[in-house]
Formats: C-alpha cells, sequence, structure tokens
C-alpha cells in the first residue's frame, strides 16, 4: 500500500508537470549575469519557467545524486522511519574511503531511517547513503540503482542517469530541469520538508560515540547565524553537492526553494565556477552566491497578479434574433493568476480571442461564448473561457423571418426551385409533344 501511494504521488506530480509551463523569457543580465552551466527558476504556484539556462544540458550530479535515494526511502519506508534501522558494514566504508562528505558514522553504528536523512540531507554523507542504500536492497545495490532510475523516469526525468546511490561514481549525471522535478517531487512529503529544512540536527550517541553530536547543513543559506552574506530568510530548504571550495578550482551545483508573501519558488543552479562567488568568505559557496542574486532578482522584480478581471467585460460579440441587443458582453471565467513584473499590471499582457463571428438568442448568462488567450513576452501564459454576461432572449419573429431568409437563401432552396423548373418544363415540352401528336390523331381521324 505504501509503494502505491508513493507510485500515485509519483504520477501526479509527473503529470502535473507535463502541462505546458510558460517560460516568460525574463531575463536577470540587467542585475546580475547568471555564470553556472545551467540554471532554472520556476514558480511553483503558476508553474511557469522564469528563468532556464541550459536547464536541459547534462551535468555530473555528485551528491545530488543522495535526492534519489532519499525519495526511495520515502516512497517505501515514510512511515516507517523511526522503526527502520541501518548498519554501517565494512564493505561500505572501503566504498566511501576517503570522500570528505561524511557524517563521522563509522563501521558497526546503527541509525533509524530518520537519522540517516538527517545526515544525508544536512551533511551529503556518502557512507550512510550508501549503508541505507545496502541495508534497505538486502545487500543489492544493483537492484537499488535500478529502483533509482525507474523511479526517476516517474517522477519525469529524461536527462537522468544513476548509477550508485551517493554520487561517487562519475556516471551519475542530471539537468536542472530534472533536479526541479525531484525536488518538487520530494517536497510533497511533509518530513522532507523538515528535514531539508533544518539546520542542525544532534546525532545519538552510539557503538563509536560515546556522546551526541552535532552536524549542520552546507546549505548556509538557511542560517541566520552561520550564513552572513548567504542568509535569504525565504530559504526554506535545499541541497548542495560539495559544501564549498577554499581553492579557485572546480564548480558547486544547489537545488532549493524559497517562500516569500505566500510566493514558492525552486531554484537549481548546476556547476557555478568558484570564481564567481563575491561575498569575499574564504570558503567559497559559488552555487549558494549565484542562488542569492536570482532569489534577490525574482522576488524584487516579480509578483503573482491577476491578468484579468472578472468584474470587466473582456470583449463583445453581435448578438442575432433578440430586439433586447445587438451585442452580447463577455467577461473572463477566471482571472488567470500569473507572474507578472511588479512595477507592472495584467495591460502588458497580451490577449489573442477564439470568438464566433455572431451569437444566437436564447443565451443564458454564464454560457460560454468563446475564449481568450493570454501571451506574456510572445508566450502563451494560459487560455480562459469567456462567458456571456446577461441573459439574452429570443423574438419569435425575427427568428422566424430569420430562419424563412435562410431557407430561401440556401442552396437546398435553390437546388430544389431548378429542379422544380426543370421539370415544369420537361413537363411542358411532354405536354407540347402530346398535343401535336393528338392533333395529328384527330386529322387522321377525319380522313
Amino acid at each position: 500500500m505504501k509503494r502505491f501511494a508513493a507510485l500515485l504521488v509519483a504520477f501526479c506530480i509527473a503529470a502535473a508537470l507535463a502541462m505546458p509551463a510558460a517560460a516568460v523569457g525574463y531575463d536577470p543580465s540587467a542585475v546580475y549575469t547568471v555564470q553556472a552551466e545551467s540554471a532554472y527558476v520556476v514558480n511553483t504556484d503558476t508553474n511557469i519557467i522564469i528563468y532556464e539556462k541550459n536547464s536541459e544540458q547534462q551535468v555530473q550530479a555528485h551528491s545530488l545524486t543522495q535526492l534519489m535515494t532519499v525519495a526511495l526511502v520515502l516512497a517505501n519506508y515514510g512511515d516507517a522511519l523511526d522503526t527502520t534501522t541501518v548498519t554501517q558494514p565494512q564493505a561500505i566504508s572501503d566504498y566511501v574511503l576517503g570522500t570528505d562528505d561524511h557524517a563521522d558514522v563509522r563501521i558497526g553504528e546503527t541509525l533509524t531511517l530518520r537519522q540517516a536523512l538527517y545526515a544525508i540531507m544536512l551533511r551529503n554523507a556518502n557512507e550512510v547513503t550508501m549503508t541505507t542504500a545496502y541495508c534497505l536492497s538486502g545487500g543489492d545495490l544493483t537492484g537499488w540503482v535500478i529502483q533509482m532510475n525507474r523511479l526517476s523516469q516517474r517522477i519525469g526525468t529524461t536527462g537522468s542517469v544513476w548509477t550508485d546511490a551517493c554520487g561517487i561514481d562519475s556516471g551519475n549525471v542530471t539537468t536542472a530541469r530534472d533536479m526541479y522535478l525531484i525536488l518538487r517531487y520530494l517536497m510533497s512529503f511533509d518530513v522532507f520538508v523538515e528535514i531539508a529544512g533544518a539546520y542542525n540536527y544532534t546525532m545519538p550517541a552510539n557503538t563509536r560515540h560515546a556522546s551526541p553530536y552535532d552536524i549542520q547543513n552546507y546549505n548556509k543559506m538557511i542560517s541566520k547565524s552561520a550564513g552572513g552574506k548567504f542568509y535569504r530568510e525565504a530559504v526554506r530548504g535545499g541541497k548542495t553537492d560539495v559544501s564549498g571550495y577554499v581553492q579557485d578550482a572546480g564548480t558547486q551545483s544547489l537545488v532549493s526553494w524559497a517562500t516569500q508573501n505566500g510566493e514558492t519558488y525552486i531554484f537549481c543552479v548546476m556547476n557555478s565556477p568558484d570564481t564567481c562567488d563575491a561575498y569575499g568568505y574564504a570558503t567559497r559557496r559559488p552555487a549558494l552566491y549565484e542562488t542569492s542574486q536570482l532569489l534577490d532578482w525574482v522576488y524584487s522584480s516579480f509578483s503573482i497578479q491577476p491578468a484579468l478581471d472578472t468584474d470587466e467585460p473582456l470583449c463583445e460579440v453581435k448578438v442575432k434574433y433578440s430586439l433586447d441587443t445587438d451585442t452580447l458582453m463577455l467577461y473572463p471565467a477566471d482571472s488567470m493568476m500569473t507572474i507578472l513584473p511588479s512595477t507592472s499590471d495584467s495591460t502588458v499582457t497580451q490577449k489573442r480571442f477564439n470568438l464566433p463571428d455572431a451569437v444566437y438568442a436564447p443565451v443564458r448568462q454564464g454560457d460560454v461564448v468563446g475564449s481568450v488567450t493570454l501571451l506574456l513576452a510572445g508566450e502563451e501564459i494560459g487560455t480562459v473561457d469567456l462567458l456571456a454576461g446577461q441573459d439574452v432572449e429570443r423574438n419569435t419573429v425575427l427568428f422566424t423571418v430569420a430562419k424563412l431568409q435562410e431557407f430561401f437563401g440556401s442552396l437546398y432552396f435553390r437546388v430544389v426551385v431548378v429542379l422544380s423548373v426543370l421539370a415544369l418544363a420537361a413537363y411542358l415540352v411532354w405536354f407540347a409533344v402530346h398535343a401535336v401528336r393528338e392533333q395529328k390523331s384527330k386529322r387522321i381521324r377525319r380522313r
């Protein structure tokens, strides 16, 4: 039942995300030029893509791979995080030996799945990620990776390939868009939102740790005390592939989400070069820096606004068969909430109408008469039905006269008239011929 529910969530989210999303074509370069290899910024309330750069380009996933292991755990063990445990074996310690990302969990130590998820999300803990996959798969790490790829495809990813559980293997690749889909899927789990949004967590005393010890999140954007210039109050959580760089080498990625004034955005910044971090700390975090610039730009420049006013008529259409009115005012069925520049209003959108030449009475208020498609920066952002603004009664005389005119002007009537004339002409010819023959017969009889 747990697996069915998880698959249902994945299917629903994938179906929702498969709906056309409008890329409105906003460019932050007037404020900041993005140096990341790829990026993807989406408003989750409207599914509008605010910004994208090479979002389908494959890049190495590194520790972001661990999000798929987390997804598998939540999909299959989401209601057993405190009752299911994993114990680190020697084989896993050998695989992750020498890697920097760990939570200091040692051979023989046992964690609950909840504790394991905190270690994975906050510290990119390779040893915990691999131990979790090893124990939950019964030692079949190949089978675990197969499950990762299957779930990834169900979520809707198209450019991701997973080759191990934690991201050490260089064969793990993904895209900025795929990371958006995976993070949005994970955000459907309340426990993930809680864990990914925590800055500090206390790991328990264990067989190799006499006392509890604290671990801190690599994502400094969520900590006011430790984040410094990186801190943004709107950031709710996320995951980076590496903690940061001290030397001018390498890149960093970060996938995160932020909420401010009720508006939520997902930011996927992939392979930001170390040199782009201008905050000046000894440990540079380029992906966090670029995310902070994009976040500041988004929340200072845009807001969700109604593109249409349902109380104001949008257009009118001619009415036939009525003495009450010659035209009918049409109103939008929905206000179409969308992302607009904060300094503008709905007039920045373009409208493409789909209307009949005329409507025919009777019409009832609220009847769907046509539709309008809204465009922003040349891109479609949605279509809304247009509704009749009033009742319009039919006039019987006008309707009858119009139908008679229609009939007399119709092709059917013209065909009937032509056939009738031809039939009459044929009859007259036959009658004339018959009359001549009769005349001749009478003359013969007289003789």
